[in-house]
């Protein structure tokens, strides 16, 4: 994951900045919302179909 000057990776421990997707059905999720709701659990992966 990227800082706000895309290109520097975030330091260990560094909170995620707010962003927003769309979820299943259709619905936009943001984190901030699913923080409001307790811890939340981050996870990325390299898209399918690329190196690395």
């Amino acid at each position: 994951m990227f800082g706000a000057s895309a290109g520097e990776p975030l330091a260990v421990g560094t909170p995620a900045p707010d962003f927003e997707l769309d979820a299943t059905g259709g619905a936009r999720v943001r984190l901030t919302a699913l923080l409001d709701q307790g811890p939340v659990a981050l996870y990325f992966y390299p898209g399918d179909f690329t190196p690395g």
